[in-house]
Order: C-alpha cells, then sequence, then structure tokens
C-alpha cells in the first residue's frame, strides 16, 4: 500500500471515530440532544361517543274533516296560547289516498294496540308509584306547581296503561275526551288554536306516543335500537280526515336517553352537567337519572336549551362530554417518581435537569394534565412549588 492511501486509510478512520463521538458520546455526556418538551396549557375532556334517542313533551294534532289546508305559522315558530296554527276549508271531493304512509302504517298500528310498551304493565306501576310518593311530598310541602305537574303525569301513565291493557274504543274515547295525546295517537281539536305555548313544527315519525317524559325510564335499548326513524313533513296543501297536520313541542324542557358500559358509568353522575355534541352544536345539559338496564346503564340527560333538530330529531349519534380539565399538558412518558414523588425533570437556566413534583389533575392514558406554578399536598397543610406554563422538561427521563 502505498504512503498516500495509508495516510488517507488513517484519516478516513479518524475522522469516522471522530464522527462517533460527535453524534452518540458528546451528546449524551453533554446533555445536547437530548428531547425536551416545553410545557403550555392544555385540556382533557372525558367522553362517551353515544346513539343517542330523544324524548320531547310533544302534542300531535290530527285533522277533523278533509279540505285543503290554510296555514298561518311557520315551521320552528315559537307561539304562545291562543294563537291560531291554520284552516281546513272543505273541499267538493273526498281526499282518500294518505300522501304519509309509513307515519300512518305506525298510527294505525298504535291505535291497533300495539306498543313498546306492551309488556311493561309492570313497570308503568312501579312509575305510578313513584310519582304518587313525589306526589305526597309535593302536598306536604304545598308546592302548587310540583302538585299539579305529578297529577299529571300519573294521569298520563295510568291512561298510557289503560291503553295499552285494553285498546278499546272506550280507552281511546277517555284519552280523546281529555285531549291527551297518550291514549290513542294524537288530539282531533274543533278548532287549530294552540292550547299551550312552544314550538310548532310539521315533522312528525309516528313515535310521537312512545318516547316521552312520562314513561322514558321504560325504554330499553334491545326495544328501540332496531326501529327504523324517518322522520316526514306533513306541510302539505290538502289532507284527508285523521291525519297528522302538526305538533305541539315543549322547547323549554327535553331530554334524551342512551346507554353505557358499566366501565363507564363512573363518570356520570345525576344532577351534574355534562355537554351533548351534535351534528349542529354543542348542547349543555344535566344527568337527569341513571336507570339499571340489567347489563348496561340507561343514562337520561336534561336539556332546556335551543337545539336546531330539537323537533325532528330521534335518534342521533353524539359524543357526551361530562369532564373538560384545563392546566399544564405533560406526556405520560415524561413522568417519573422520585423519592416516592411523582414529579418531572425542568431545565433549569444553568441547562442542567432539576427534579419538580407535579400533581396530575387526570390522564387520558397518553398525556396527563398537572396543576400549574403551586399545589398543595392532599392534607392542605404544605405548599409545593411545581411546574409552570412554557418550562421545558426532559421527555425521557428513564
Amino acid at each position: 500500500m502505498s504512503n498516500k492511501k495509508k495516510i488517507g486509510f488513517y484519516v478516513f478512520f479518524v475522522a469516522l471515530i471522530l464522527l462517533f463521538l460527535i453524534i452518540y458520546a458528546f451528546p449524551n455526556l453533554t446533555g445536547a440532544l437530548k428531547k425536551t418538551v416545553i410545557l403550555e396549557y392544555g385540556g382533557i375532556q372525558v367522553t362517551d361517543d353515544v346513539t343517542c334517542y330523544f324524548i320531547r313533551d310533544e302534542s300531535v294534532y290530527l285533522a277533523n274533516k278533509s279540505g285543503n289546508i290554510n296555514y298561518y305559522v311557520e315551521e320552528g315558530e315559537q307561539i304562545r296560547k291562543g294563537v291560531k296554527i291554520l284552516d281546513i276549508i272543505q273541499g267538493s271531493g273526498n281526499i282518500e289516498k294518505s300522501s304519509l304512509p309509513t307515519i300512518m302504517d305506525r298510527i294505525d298500528k298504535y291505535n291497533g294496540g300495539e306498543s313498546l310498551f306492551s309488556d311493561d304493565i309492570k313497570k308503568i306501576d312501579t312509575e305510578i308509584k313513584k310519582m304518587n310518593e313525589k306526589l305526597t311530598q309535593a302536598k306536604d310541602s304545598k308546592n302548587t306547581e310540583d302538585i299539579e305537574k305529578y297529577q299529571l303525569t300519573i294521569k298520563k301513565l295510568e291512561m298510557k296503561k289503560s291503553y295499552i291493557s285494553s285498546a278499546d274504543d272506550a280507552a281511546k274515547e277517555e284519552a280523546s275526551n281529555e285531549e291527551i295525546p297518550l291514549g290513542g295517537y294524537g288530539i282531533t281539536p274543533s278548532k287549530y288554536v294552540s292550547q299551550t305555548n312552544g314550538m310548532v313544527s310539521f315533522y312528525i315519525d309516528g313515535y310521537e306516543s312512545e318516547f316521552t317524559p312520562e314513561n322514558m325510564t321504560l325504554l330499553s335499548k334491545s326495544k328501540v335500537e332496531n326501529l327504523k326513524y324517518d322522520y316526514q313533513s306533513v306541510n302539505r296543501k290538502a289532507t284527508a280526515a285523521g291525519e297528522p297536520l302538526y305538533k305541539i313541542v315543549n322547547n323549554k324542557q327535553w331530554y334524551v336517553v342512551f346507554w353505557v358500559k358499566p366501565q363507564d358509568i363512573v363518570k356520570y353522575e345525576k344532577g351534574k352537567e355534562a355537554y351533548l355534541n351534535l351534528t349542529y352544536g354543542q348542547v349543555k345539559g344535566t344527568i337527569y337519572d341513571i336507570v339499571d338496564a340489567q347489563g348496561e346503564w340507561m343514562v337520561i340527560m336534561k336539556f332546556n336549551r335551543y337545539y336546531k333538530e330539537l323537533a325532528q330529531a330521534r335518534k342521533a349519534e353524539a359524543q357526551v362530554v361530562t369532564a373538560d380539565y384545563k392546566g399544564l399538558t405533560i406526556p405520560n412518558e415524561s413522568i417519573t417518581t422520585e423519592n416516592n414523588q411523582t414529579g418531572v425533570y425542568v431545565k433549569d437556566v444553568n441547562d442542567e435537569y432539576v427534579f419538580k413534583p407535579v400533581k396530575i389533575i387526570t390522564s387520558d392514558g397518553e398525556y396527563s394534565l398537572v396543576e400549574v406554578s403551586c399545589f398543595y399536598t392532599d392534607n392542605g397543610s404544605k405548599r409545593v412549588e411545581t411546574v409552570n406554563v412554557y418550562d421545558e422538561i426532559l421527555k425521557k427521563p428513564n
């Protein structure tokens, strides 16, 4: 080998050693290339993806005769008691063929005695018993508003039970006379003037007498998940007698029900605020009730906020947000322990890593939220200095 080649080989070998030291040894000694994370404010939400079902206090009004329809209100309009909704002007000929075959088929089946609750008489008896207990408490406290509310609820449940037990003409006539749409389907008034405040809607799905606040605790997942949900606008030029014309919805108070697995029920607490993320936005509500559904839990949320599709939707895919925590976000791989204290290594002004304790607020498995600046020990006796926003911490201390 020539001297030139020998020199070239030694230069290459020395360069290779230097390159190795630069890439591997030197950074490990100095910490120059140790990966770090800058702490910033963030949030972690506790959520569940659910299929929810809308429950409304809604009354459907039926045509008392055939004829042309003259409307005075529009879809979604909020009205007061006494407002005229429409007129039916009788024509020269009868309207025989319905333009609402699917809806009318559901109505006919319901009026024939078919109901989601045909096998739930015992459950209805239990609800009536609960309402009677609440009525007694309301009477003891002389709460007039609650007394009237529970009396009406009991009346509706008793009529529901009566109608399910025997779908005879007497039960239907009683429901019709009382103008409560929980016996036969809907109300057939003599005049189309609103009897209550509420929101007018022309979207009907035929389940208005089934998905009600009075019997929502009786719903079961197996019954509702296989139903076909398709609402239809009943806004049209003419109607046959007995067909639905519109409904009045109580938009000041409505509900959704959904089912969660046993391991997820710990996220829910009666009376606690929660949020429902739907197609047209987020709606704030409260956890109204939690019902043991034999293997899964039924959760009922109550709302008093406006939602765009409130009057139409019956079933929707949604995300429930039961908690929304704020704090400093730290990767879980950055958290370690020293002397039985949980913490992270923070880079100081001398480019050295110093251990600082942290207090974890919550974690989603990948990231944790921690308190900012300081926290107190569990017994509140000691103030502990902790991390701050924009601190630079060691990403993988172990």
